[in-house]
């Protein structure tokens, strides 16, 4: 139909349209004069009437060709410009602003497999609209489109045709151009610095040399890059350098970077114990030092996530494959010994240090903010603790630090006053948490220009500005396990306040669940340290004492209790008051649901405000933390929390359910050995 009524018109000329209007006015002279009984007479007006025909024909013609073709944009601009545009051996496109196409040439009618397509919208080729092309955001750039096999990059230009403003695009071929740009992005050296996690301590208690082991991963390692069709070297003791192309990346993380597992197959000594590795891959643009620097980033972050997993850290993402198996701790003391000296340097030339732990603070954040600011006593520099002085749960703590000579009536200070005693050269040392979402004043994070991070938990993702230190150790028990190593490595033996070893206990005895869990010999030389100090176990057991109310909240757990998939325990409290004290209460009730026979995890859910917190805990055989990560969460492998901006605990248990299918998906696609329990010596 279009096609008809575009060639008509064209046949259609003004002298046409003079001719009907003629014989529309003879039909009126011969209906007002004539005599339609006469033979000539009747003859005249039948001729008439197809004039009359004629004239309505004429009428159509130019109202539908104008609704179809635009009002012909090729009577509407010059005979040179339309040879032009019809005969260049490019595809040109004429549309309305909105989009609405008016004309294609030759090249792009037989481009597009000769399909007439005018009337439709150049959103079948490309989403802005024309308007933008022409003198807005696209202008210069222009747009990318497909037409028929070929890649073009397609610029708008405003043209009059007549009395109307049409674009006119010009599609410039780049299918070339893009297939070498995507050989050249396929082809471009990629590099991944792969590190043999704790083989040192594994070789302590396991019979076997290094070189042994070594020569059994290389030829795993070896295989692994010729399947990738790359070469990897090992450069130093226990450290391998992978160079691959970088279309060989998308196979492994399909994948999931099965070589975790074939790594993990290898055993040493008679109890075979597997040995695992780390992998740290920086899919960045730039030279090979800019991607040399995110893949050492990305390795970094692997190793405090506790190891065992490959980490790929792109632009805009970081992404951890793994981490199913159980860190095996360290017992070596030199990494806490050379922080400590990095710390201590560096709160002696700042003006002030503010020290922070994570919201809903318990007791390992709090004594480790306090054994922080036992450091910052020593170098003499002032020094403030930022925390919730509302917080039900810091009550008894703040009754006891307050009985230490270092801290004053103002040390613990709420986050608005943290950030008016922020200054450029102040010290923000953050605590028991890696997670900028978890922090007691995101704030203060994000505004503080030196940071240093002291955690136990895995590392969910990274900072804003990059920490000056960054002590993160997933094999450690607690915080305060790691602040303990550092104050005895940094500080004379005897000068810690009893209260401040206390409370540092509580940290410890929180976090082990009273040396029941992830314990090892570092943990009880740090428990054994604080005792030297003067701590009192008997002191300490004060701090846990729980009252009727708190009770009464924990026992709420036990009135809905659900097994999913035969090993998950997912126990809800719908009564809830939303008071915070919830929190508390439900890592109480996940802790409890371990010890019912058959339960490997447990989660506890409730709503507090506006949120739902969920609790997770684990007997060292699930990864709590991977399976509340997926919801926003994070922790460490067998403790682990997650908080849902929803109020309706129906959605919140959907979520939780999805996330497990999600990590037993995971599992089940790969053949998980796994690591022995952390040494208990």
């Amino acid at each position: 139909m279009k096609k008809f009524f575009f060639k008509l018109k064209k046949l259609l000329n003004p002298t046409t349209a003079v001719c009907a209007a003629a014989g529309l006015v003879t039909i009126v002279l011969y209906l007002l004069f004539g005599n339609p009984s006469t033979k000539g007479e009747s003859a005249l007006f039948l001729f008439s009437i197809f004039l009359c025909l004629t004239v309505l024909g004429v009428i159509a013609v130019y109202i539908f060709s104008d609704k179809y073709t635009g009002g012909s944009f090729a009577e509407k601009v010059s005979d040179p410009t339309y040879a032009l545009l019809t005969n260049i051996d490019q595809p040109v496109l004429v549309c309305r602003e909105d989009g609405h196409i008016l004309w294609i040439n030759k090249y792009f009618y037989r481009l597009s497999g000769n399909k007439d397509i005018t009337g439709q919208n150049t959103s079948l080729f490309f989403a802005p609209q024309p308007a933008l092309l022409c003198d807005g955001e696209h202008f210069s750039q222009g747009v990318s489109a497909q037409l028929g096999k070929r890649s073009f990059n397609v610029r708008g230009y405003r043209m009059k045709a007549g009395e109307k403003q049409v674009c006119i695009t010009i599609w410039q071929d780049e299918t070339e151009l893009a297939n070498w740009k995507k050989k050249y992005e396929e082809d471009a050296p990629m590099l991944a610095y792969v590190v043999i996690d704790n083989l040192d301590e594994i070789l302590r208690f396991a019979e076997g040399n290094y070189r042994t082991v070594a020569s059994m991963i290389d030829e795993v390692m070896q295989q692994w890059a010729k399947e990738n069709k790359g070469v990897i070297k090992e450069y130093d003791r226990d450290k391998y350098l992978f160079v691959f192309h970088a279309s060989a990346l998308a196979k492994m993380v399909e994948e999931k970077f099965d070589i975790l597992d074939r790594i993990r197959e290898v055993r040493v000594g008679e109890n075979n114990i597997p040995v695992t590795v780390s992998i740290g891959i920086g899919n960045v643009s730039g030279d090979l030092e800019e991607r040399a620097a995110a893949s050492v980033s990305a390795m970094e972050i692997a190793l405090q996530r506790g190891g065992d997993q490959a980490v790929v850290k792109s632009e805009k993402s970081v992404d951890a494959y793994g981490g199913k198996t159980k860190t095996v701790q360290k017992k070596t003391k030199v990494r806490a010994r050379v922080v400590a000296t990095e710390l201590m340097d560096m709160i002696c030339t700042s003006d002030n240090v503010l020290i922070m732990g994570h919201k809903y603070a318990d007791f390992d954040a709090f004594g480790a903010c306090i054994g922080i600011s036992h450091l910052c006593a020593v170098c003499g520099v002032d020094f403030n603790i930022v925390s919730n002085l509302k917080d039900p749960n810091l009550q008894k703590c703040f009754q006891k630090a307050h009985g230490i000579p270092t801290i004053r009536k103002d040390t613990f200070i709420d986050a608005a006053e943290a950030q008016d005693r922020l200054r450029t050269n102040t010290l923000l040392i953050i605590v028991d948490v890696n997670n900028p979402q978890q922090f007691e004043a995101p704030d203060l994070a994000a505004n503080a220009a030196r940071i240093v991070c002291i955690d136990h938990h895995r590392k969910t993702g990274e900072f804003a500005i990059q920490p000056k230190i960054t002590y993160i150790e997933p094999s450690a028990s607690s915080a305060c396990e790691l602040v303990s190593d550092m104050l005895e490595q940094s500080v004379p033996a005897g000068t810690l306040h009893k209260d401040e070893a206390e409370l540092m206990l509580a940290g410890i005895v929180l976090d082990t669940k009273k040396y029941e869990i992830n314990t090892g010999t570092k943990t009880f030389g740090a428990a054994q340290y604080l005792k030297g100090e003067g701590a009192d176990p008997g002191n300490v057991q004060q701090l846990f004492i729980t009252n009727f109310e708190d009770y009464r909240r924990e026992a709420g757990f036990g009135a809905k209790v659900t097994v999913y998939k035969e090993r998950y325990a997912i126990s809800v409290n719908e009564n809830s008051d939303n008071d915070p004290a919830n929190r508390v209460a439900a890592a109480k009730a996940a802790d409890r649901l371990l010890s019912v026979e058959g339960v490997e995890a447990s989660f506890a859910v409730v709503q507090v405000g506006d949120a739902t917190r969920i609790s997770g805990r684990s007997n060292g055989k699930i990864n709590v933390q991977l399976i509340l990560e997926r919801m926003g969460g994070g922790g460490r492998f067998d403790a682990a929390a997650a908080e849902l901006k929803t109020a309706v605990l129906t959605e919140a248990l959907n979520r939780l359910k999805q996330s497990i299918d999600g990590y037993e998906e995971e599992l089940e696609q790969s053949e998980l050995v796994k690591a022995p329990e952390n040494s208990k010596d």
